[in-house]
């Protein structure tokens, strides 16, 4: 709910941020062609104020890149637009599948295709039947814990280890089905951290967790440039909440 609230707020309130940013460049260019003509202090402080407008779309729409190219290693003074646009173009160009063959050996294109047979692939190499363990084997591992750090491992966690944890999610990582990643929790910890506290100590006083938090997004990465089967592609878990 709270996605779709500042997906529509976004919309109304900030609009297409590549379209603001060709929108004040235009502008900033008239401005700049009229203060050299005219020559005036007007005419400067009008330009000067459309250039700090400009400045902050451009920075917000090099902070949407560096999100959606997910680089780690920007820094100041090195943004580049058109480098993080060719970026993007590679990457979805080097993501996207085409046409693979199925557990049968057969060619199968079209998006909906591709993915019934992922999930099937997917799910029977993830269910697979539990092994039987002879008890006897754990007779035969000695016991390296103590009993006084055994207890520390089921102690009920206070608010400020559970905040360091969060915290500790990258800003940019890859978000959740819900939509929000690092930088969601950090700036908005104040607001969300009772709740987010309450649940993690329910689940260490023993309440069970529902089905959704232990349900598993897959992303398919190929690992080499257009894979002939599922065996060449990479399942990689972006979220996983518990499992």
């Amino acid at each position: 709910m709270l996605s779709k609230r500042l997906s529509k707020w976004s919309r109304e309130e900030i609009g297409n941020i590549n379209d603001q940013v060709s929108k004040w460049k235009a502008e900033i260019q008239l401005l700049y062609e009229i203060d050299t003509n005219s020559n005036t202090d007007n005419s400067r402080t009008e330009a000067n104020k459309v250039y700090v407008e400009y400045i902050q779309w451009l920075s917000k729409q090099e902070s949407l890149l560096k999100q959606k190219t997910q680089t780690k290693w920007f820094e100041d003074g090195d943004s580049n637009t058109k480098y993080f646009h060719s970026l993007l173009r590679e990457k979805r160009r080097r993501l996207q599948l085409h046409r693979i063959k199925n557990h049968r050996g057969k060619w199968i294109q079209k998006e909906n295709n591709i993915a019934k047979a992922a999930v099937k692939h997917f799910d029977s190499l993830f269910n697979l039947p539990k092994p039987t363990l002879n008890p006897y084997l754990f007779s035969c591992i000695p016991k390296c814990i103590l009993e006084e750090d055994n207890m520390k491992l089921f102690a009920i966690p206070n608010e400020n280890e559970i905040k360091d944890d969060v915290f500790n999610l990258s800003a940019d990582s890859t978000t959740g089905p819900d939509g929000y990643n690092g930088t969601f929790f950090r700036h908005y910890w104040d607001i969300i951290k009772h709740d987010i506290v309450d649940f993690v100590r329910e689940f260490f006083n023993g309440k069970r967790l529902t089905k959704f938090y232990s349900h598993t997004c897959l992303a398919l990465i190929p690992k080499i440039n257009a894979p002939a089967n599922f065996f060449r592609i990479r399942a990689y878990q972006p979220f996983q909440f518990y499992q």
